[in-house]
């Protein structure tokens, strides 16, 4: 079935058809706040909520649900093509030498122009959810499972850093950065661990801004600087931060944290300096976290209580709150176009 894209008006021109590229209807206003682009109906809207991973770049939207990934253009929501999944996506990432994505215990790199495997290849174990993360010329996942690196070119498995459960890793200058049980690590593509910092409990990483990368346990966020392979700060916070969902600028970490139940969280959400650990602002009473925040140039986008919500990067100053419906269940953006989806999909510009 084919899906229907509706193409919302901005100001007195539509964005398909007689208006051209999404760069000349942008140039037509300096304003700054939420203006529907498109929206877009998903046939695999199903599953749980963390089975919505999603990652864009400058042209397209990769959506990931229980068993499919769709590349939508960012310019008008129109479907580039779907992926079929054997079950529900666990992480996805891209860079300029593809798609990575991990499913249960599968590994492919995708063509994001065409939807077409370059490879497949299957890990040790099943990792579930999970961080995919490349460095120039190797891929790595973590999740359930364990940590496994493979080379980008061929898909063949080089190392499996940890076989603990649940550890978080990001990558720097050529390695892996791997939270484990009460350590930070440092490791080449082959296992080898090039330098460790003992005694810090993170339970996540945030990724890395400059050479710092932010971690966080029970009630404190830790800045690890990654050239010297030690502890740069602390910062100590009300509340728990057992997961969290992060996004970065060049000099500022985005955190909130998530969880149910006995680990449940703070329901604030913080902006850091990655430099210093300090809080440049926070914003409280945002209970309902369904998809991480997302950086676009005119602002940060996150879900509080049902609603998007955009604010400054520096200031914390709130730009704007809108009314969609909710139902968001993951996002990504690129520029000043943040898509949110669900059921649907949909695309504003801020």
């Amino acid at each position: 079935m084919r899906r229907r894209t509706y193409v919302a008006l901005v100001g007195s021109a539509s964005l398909a058809g007689c208006v051209g590229r999404l760069g000349e209807t942008e140039r037509q206003t300096d304003s700054v706040d939420f203006q529907k682009l498109w929206e877009t109906g998903l046939e695999d809207d199903d599953g749980p909520i963390w089975a919505f991973r999603a990652t864009g770049d400058g042209e397209t939207a990769y959506l990931g649900t229980k068993s499919e990934l769709t590349a939508l253009s960012l310019e008008d929501g129109t479907e580039q093509w779907a992926l079929p999944l054997d079950t529900y996506l666990g992480g996805v990432t891209i860079d300029d030498d593809g798609l990575f994505i991990l499913y249960s215990n599968t590994m492919q790199r995708i063509d994001p122009d065409t939807g077409e495997s370059r490879w497949t290849t299957t890990a040790d174990k099943s990792t579930g959810y999970s961080l995919v993360a490349t460095t120039d010329e190797h891929v790595a996942v973590s999740g359930a499972g364990a940590v496994f690196v493979f080379e980008k070119e061929s898909g063949q498995q080089t190392a499996q850093p940890t076989e603990a459960d649940g550890n978080s890793v990001r990558a720097w200058d050529g390695q892996f950065v791997v939270a484990e049980d009460s350590a930070v690590t440092a490791y080449d593509p082959d296992g080898t661990a090039q330098w460790t910092v003992d005694d810090v409990s993170l339970n996540w990483l945030t990724p890395v801004v400059g050479s710092t990368v932010v971690g966080g346990g029970n009630g404190t966020f830790v800045g690890i600087d990654l050239e010297g392979g030690t502890q740069a700060w602390t910062t100590e916070v009300s509340g728990r931060l057992p997961h969290a969902k992060t996004a970065t600028t060049d000099d500022t970490v985005f955190v909130y944290p998530w969880g149910g139940g006995a680990t449940r969280p703070t329901d604030t959400f913080y902006a850091l300096s990655a430099d210093t650990g300090a809080v440049r602002w926070k914003e409280g009473d945002t209970d309902s976290y369904a998809f991480p925040p997302v950086v676009l140039e005119s602002g940060i986008v996150f879900d509080g209580a049902d609603r998007p919500q955009a604010y400054e990067h520096e200031t914390g100053r709130q730009i704007d709150s809108i009314d969609t419906g909710g139902g968001w269940r993951g996002a990504t953006g690129s520029g000043r176009t943040v898509v949110m989806y669900g059921t649907r999909a949909v695309a504003y510009r801020l």
